[in-house]
């Protein structure tokens, strides 16, 4: 195998020179922490590199024991020797990352992608790393061993970072001029000889990037979204020969629904919405706060099962999944649960089931695309949301884009029915929800119920929350804080460090973890039937393990799963959605973060209260500000606009 280290490379510096601050930290933690390595912590690595420099890369590739011997002594230099050669691929690819200023975890990365040949393919381009770390990083290593300015590999990897770089904004799509832009300033068009080949034709050849409109998408993107609205059409075309839905068009539900209990409460727009789902292929059922999506839900499980109609219910958060299974009587996963049964053939799906999403507007494109490659082309689905809260997470948008399409079959609940006189959060959301921000009291009243404002001048500050809190009594009636962001005094981090050094006290605790704590779980593991984003609370600590109960079933945490685990006093409004809470409190406090959507979304959270503290100066312009899905840039409506 031909190295990514010195013996590569010949412009390696010497064995005689030490170590920079820029080079060796790579190498160093790679021989302390790798387990191939006994016998060499931090200590003995740093003594070799104090010794050698540059020159430990030439002598470990080289299999030079002799030398490393004069700090190890025989034994431990020959053993050092046998397990970098056992592990060539890897070292090779360390010592590359170390000469150029990359971190040592993406050596591992780089190898679960290409295994053995990742040394060859990374020396032929190393671009191709750009999937793992930023430009400015993988192009000034580049640089170093030649690159030219006006190389094709680095032409079509800038074009690749301005796509990227939008991926984590959620952008799917980006405007040609938009993009030329862009892709210009990272190759630095001055420096670029006049005769260098287009950027963005360079990457329509090796198809890196997608023409749509009148702009680009990345490959990814553009496989997703063309799979996904080719699905959508072939549903709709399917049912475009039936008669438009409306009240009269089944006799036989109509008898039902008269008789029903259940459907006898429905208005004539939430019955028009049992419709949509009993005979719709595809269609969306729309609606903010507390106008009964969930009452109608209920009335469709029941039709369906009246009329024979297979139905698979899901959302995407397990807190959603659950509130919809209590709900409606019926069972209901999450998403990656039911893909991961379907996937196992442990749930088969009937010819024309139908398949209906709750929470649907958190749901982001490569979740979507998944889901419907794994079921049939036979299935009918229904998608229910409400399109003013936050988008989601991760790239993309679908329900957001989807209702903006006429032709899409779907019914908007309107009327208000949740809590209205009781608490008024759905007026106040409904007025939110539109750009207003009405006279909110700036007292918590003895009911404890509505929307709150209680003024404080800017910068709030973390004891302005404890405060609060502590007039509220606590956190003992499921109680949550809601921020817009992780750091700052009313970031998440601050308040749930704050909040558990009260709580803690005189409590067993455990690597930052106490009894009583909510804690939040951080990634999806189906081995314990756990989602990122599950809330749960710990019961108990002992005996080196930590006991956390989400949704009432029970789960052991050693010292090494604690990663996994984050104090949940507060929490992101973006982690909020698909939950509800009795109370919640929202600090309002300026970021770039906060508009109309977030806090719509946080006041929804709430069943009986929402306190928000901050300014009305703050409020007011955050709320009048247009929500961050109609900032997003998707491809899906550039290819949906094409079925219309």
């Amino acid at each position: 195998m031909v190295g990514l280290g010195s013996r590569a490379y010949p412009h390696a510096q010497s064995r005689s020179e030490k170590h920079s601050d820029s080079k060796g930290t790579t190498l160093i933690r790679h021989l302390a922490e790798d387990p191939a390595f006994k016998g060499i912590g931090y200590a003995t690595a740093a003594k070799l590199w104090d010794r050698f420099g540059t020159g430990l890369y030439e002598i470990l590739g080289n299999g030079d024991a002799e030398s490393l011997a004069e700090i190890l002594g025989g034994e431990r230099a020959n053993n050092l020797i046998e397990s970098w050669q056992e592990h060539l691929a890897e070292g090779d690819i360390v010592v590359w990352l170390d000469e150029h200023g990359f971190d040592r975890r993406l050596a591992k990365k780089i190898l679960v992608l290409w295994g053995a040949e990742a040394a060859t393919r990374i020396r032929e381009n190393p671009y191709r790393m750009m999937a793992l770390a930023e430009w400015p990083v993988v192009d000034a290593a580049a640089r170093k061993i030649g690159m030219a300015l006006d190389a094709p590999e680095r032409c079509i990897a800038a074009v690749e970072a301005v796509l990227y770089k939008r991926y984590r904004a959620g952008q799917t799509w980006m405007a040609g001029a938009a993009l030329r832009v862009e892709s210009s300033r990272l190759l630095g068009t001055r420096s670029v000889p006049a005769s260098a080949p287009d950027a963005i034709a360079l990457a329509l050849d090796a198809g890196a990037v997608f023409r749509s409109e009148n702009g680009y998408q990345p490959a990814g993107a553009f496989v997703m979204e063309r799979y996904v609205t080719d699905r959508i059409a072939l549903m709709i075309k399917e049912a475009s020969g039936r008669a438009p839905i409306n009240r009269k068009d089944d006799a036989a539900f109509e008898d039902w629904a008269k008789g029903d209990t259940a459907a006898q409460r429905l208005d004539e727009n939430q019955l028009d919405a049992v419709r949509l789902g009993l005979y719709a292929s595809f269609g969306l059922i729309l609606g903010g706060a507390g106008v009964g999506k969930t009452s109608t839900l209920r009335v469709l499980c029941k039709a369906c099962g009246q009329a024979g109609i297979e139905i698979h219910l899901m959302a995407l958060a397990g807190r959603a999944a659950a509130r919809l299974r209590e709900a409606t009587g019926k069972p209901a996963s999450t998403i990656a649960a039911f893909m991961g049964r379907v996937e196992k053939h442990e749930t088969m799906i009937a010819d024309g089931a139908l398949i209906v999403i709750d929470e649907a507007s958190m749901i982001d494109l490569p979740t979507f695309y998944r889901l419907l490659r794994c079921l049939p082309e036979t299935i009918r689905m229904i998608l229910v949301g409400d399109p003013a809260q936050l988008p989601p997470i991760g790239f993309g948008l679908v329900l957001h884009a989807l209702k903006e399409r006429p032709y899409i079959p779907q019914v908007e609940l309107t009327k208000v029915y949740r809590q209205a006189d009781e608490t008024g959060i759905p007026t106040v959301a409904g007025a939110i929800r539109v750009g207003n921000l009405p006279s909110l009291p700036a007292v918590i009243g003895e009911d404890r119920c509505g929307v709150v404002l209680i003024s404080r001048s800017d910068p709030l500050q973390t004891e302005d929350i404890v405060d609060i809190v502590a007039e509220l009594g606590g956190f003992g009636e499921d109680l949550r804080i809601l921020s817009a962001v992780k750091a700052g005094p009313v970031g998440i981090d601050a308040l749930n460090a704050r909040f558990h050094t009260i709580m803690a006290a005189r409590k067993p605790t455990w690597h930052g973890f106490a009894v009583g704590d909510p804690v939040m779980f951080l990634r999806n593991d189906y081995r314990r039937d756990l989602r990122n984003g599950s809330l749960g609370e710990v019961k108990a600590i002992e005996d080196e393990l930590l006991l956390a109960v989400f949704d009432g079933n029970e789960h052991l945490f050693q010292r090494k799963d604690l990663g996994d685990l984050m104090l949940a006093y507060a929490i992101t409004i973006h982690k909020a959605q698909g939950s509800q809470f009795r109370r919640v409190v929202m600090p309002i406090a300026p970021s770039k973060l906060l508009d109309r959507s977030l806090i719509y979304t946080g006041v929804t959270r709430a069943i009986d209260l929402a306190v928000m503290i901050g300014s009305p100066s703050v409020l007011g312009p955050a709320i009048a500000q247009e929500q961050s899905a109609s900032r997003r840039e998707v491809g899906i409506d550039a290819l949906l606009s094409s079925y219309s």
